[in-house]
């Protein structure tokens, strides 16, 4: 299921950022970036924007730092530590979270510290599975099976759960096989 998610997730994200950053004058966070492939094709394109990324597997963090790419990341688990060791409030001009946030367990939390790193105006590019159908909670009860418990949610309970912090911009979907549970994705501003 990660070869029809993960890269096509990747490129849409892309996409979305090249459309809203026109120079390289801009900070990314990835959290729960992985191995930093979204952060390692991105400097193909925005080769002086700064680039940073988080994630709490400390064996993902090691694997990419080893890229060789210019990019910095930490080892930090968003639920329990404070943002502030990656970069200060009100610094960062873009946040992407890529199939890592149903992982969280304080989700107000995690919202709250992102949206006190962002500069105002920031932007957020959030992309997740959600259970929008009985399907999309059939497939994803096999899918956390084999990974950590997860809560997913409903494109209805991510829009009420940002209302307080963001303003939707748009939301778009991933679909690359008919097999696969919705993957939702919001792009937010920053209020």
């Amino acid at each position: 299921m990660q070869n029809y998610s993960l890269a096509p997730t990747r490129s849409a994200v892309i996409n979305i950022i090249l459309n809203h950053f026109c120079s390289d004058d801009f900070t990314l966070l990835d959290l729960g970036c992985g191995t930093g492939q979204l952060l390692s094709e991105l400097r193909e394109h925005k080769p002086n924007c700064h680039l940073l990324g988080v994630d709490k597997s400390h064996n993902m963090v090691r694997y990419a730092r080893n890229c060789e790419k210019d990019f910095e990341v930490v080892c930090a688990d968003a639920d329990n530590d404070d943002l502030g060791c990656i970069t200060s409030e009100s610094s960062v001009d873009a946040v992407v979270c890529c199939h890592s946030f149903p992982y969280y367990k304080n989700k107000i939390a995690v919202l709250t510290k992102l949206h006190n790193i962002l500069t105002t105006g920031g932007i957020a590019i959030f992309v997740q599975a959600s259970i929008n159908t009985l399907y999309d909670k059939l497939v994803l009860r096999v899918v956390e099976a084999t990974a950590e418990k997860a809560d997913y949610l409903s494109c209805k309970e991510f829009r009420a759960l940002i209302e307080d912090h963001f303003d939707l911009m748009e939301e778009f979907s991933i679909r690359e096989r008919f097999f696969m549970p919705s993957i939702c994705g919001f792009v937010m501003r920053k209020r």
